[in-house]
């Protein structure tokens, strides 16, 4: 069993996304604020150095869309553990991690869970051959999968046409980039100008009826004027090595499946007692505290908390990233006996990107629309270059790691 630093108590954080990189930054502030830093080890265990910007891994480019763990957690010594925890046993207080150097098994006083989602594993013959956004590495898979396809002149049939599996915000936000996308490999690539095809597969009866009629009328016009073919009330049953198969019997010619469809929270959070809801995301109290333990954030898209009129957070950066200064400021109070700060966040807003030149923007539960067109995407710009990025600069980052309602 490791120990770190004599006489230290150990603070551990399991995830380096939106919810874990603010815990641990916000675990430093707080910790300097209540002078407790000399009695405090803070230690974040990742896959990798990199806190992705995983919102925009839709975009046409990946490029700026990581930032390095190390440019913030080596000034303010907190420890970085790159691997992948693959058991918690909390009557022990311990983690067992699988790293490139073998297995290390963790011991803490204090645990704050942010492993974030991933797509739900799905029983579909030929899902192994999709493509998606989920991580910066399936999402450089699938790009470079347009480059080899570009490389070849798009000359294979099915080449040409891109299938979307799934109308919920990645989805939407997928179909109408991927053309771009193809399009900019093909400027770069190949040595000919081909014509593309869109399709967005929705096994509802129409697309987007998650939002209040005028936002979901926005959308549906801006599919059509990006082109994008409709199938609803049908899904994907098979995908072939060069064509997908939908429960309606229609078969569309492809290379390339996209899927988006379906998230559930990481599997870690089995290893703890608690209510969980259809999303494997176990329920938290107001302090983000995993009730039956006395040392257990959850934060994030592990977490099933209750904002604003009794309404669960989305499973997004928007409320992670909050939700990670508060759990790394209420893990150090706890630790060291201070009151903890209740988690309050009523606002919710929905930044949606449908391409070039379009975007739709709402705001509260009944997703209101605000803004839509240019001026939508100037906030949603904003939004995805600005907000969700720590500052470049340590301190400063540490400074907004305060946990502050947000108001937009």
């Amino acid at each position: 069993m490791e120990n770190k630093t004599e006489g230290r108590k150990q603070l551990l954080i399991i995830g380096g996304g939106y919810a874990g990189f603010w815990s641990a930054i916000s675990a430093i502030r707080q910790s300097r604020e209540i002078k407790k830093t000399d009695e405090l080890e803070v230690t974040l265990i990742n896959p990798d150095n990199y806190f992705t910007m995983r919102p925009r891994l839709y975009e046409v480019s990946l490029e700026g869309l990581q930032v390095e763990l190390d440019k913030y957690l080596k000034p303010l010594g907190i420890n970085q553990i790159l691997g992948k925890a693959e058991t918690i046993i909390p009557e022990k207080r311990e983690v067992t991690v699988s790293t490139a150097k073998g297995i290390r098994h963790l011991q803490y006083d204090y645990l704050v869970l942010a492993t974030g989602s991933s797509l739900r594993a799905l029983n579909l013959p030929g899902i192994e051959t999709t493509f998606n956004n989920d991580t910066f590495n399936n999402a450089l898979d699938l790009e470079n999968h347009i480059i080899k396809l570009a490389k070849n002149n798009f000359s294979n049939e099915g080449d040409t046409t891109f299938v979307v599996a799934g109308a919920g915000f990645t989805g939407l936000e997928s179909v109408t980039s991927i053309e771009d996308k193809a399009k900019a490999m093909q400027a770069k690539y190949s040595t000919k100008e081909s014509k593309f095809r869109v399709v967005l597969v929705e096994k509802h009866d129409v697309v987007a009826s998650f939002y209040a009629a005028q936002g979901q009328q926005y959308i549906i016009d801006t599919l059509k004027v990006k082109n994008v073919e409709v199938i609803t009330g049908s899904h994907v049953v098979y995908v072939e090595p060069s064509a997908v198969l939908l429960s309606d019997g229609t078969r569309i010619p492809t290379s390339t499946v996209i899927w988006t469809a379906g998230m559930v929270a990481s599997p870690l959070t089995y290893f703890f007692k608690g209510v969980k809801d259809s999303l494997n995301r176990v329920s938290v109290d107001g302090y983000l505290k995993l009730p039956g333990y006395d040392n257990v954030i959850v934060a994030g898209d592990v977490a099933n908390v209750k904002v604003g009129n009794d309404q669960s957070a989305t499973m997004s950066c928007q409320f992670s990233q909050f939700q990670g200064r508060w759990a790394g400021h209420n893990a150090v109070n706890d630790l060291f006996g201070f009151p903890l700060k209740e988690y309050k966040q009523p606002g919710y807003t929905t930044c949606l990107d449908l391409g070039t030149d379009y975007a739709l923007i709402t705001e509260g539960w009944d997703r209101v629309t605000r803004q839509t067109g240019q001026e939508a995407k100037a906030t949603k710009a904003w939004v995805s270059t600005d907000l969700i990025y720590p500052s470049v600069d340590v301190e400063e980052a540490v400074a907004a790691s305060f946990p502050a309602i947000p108001n937009f």
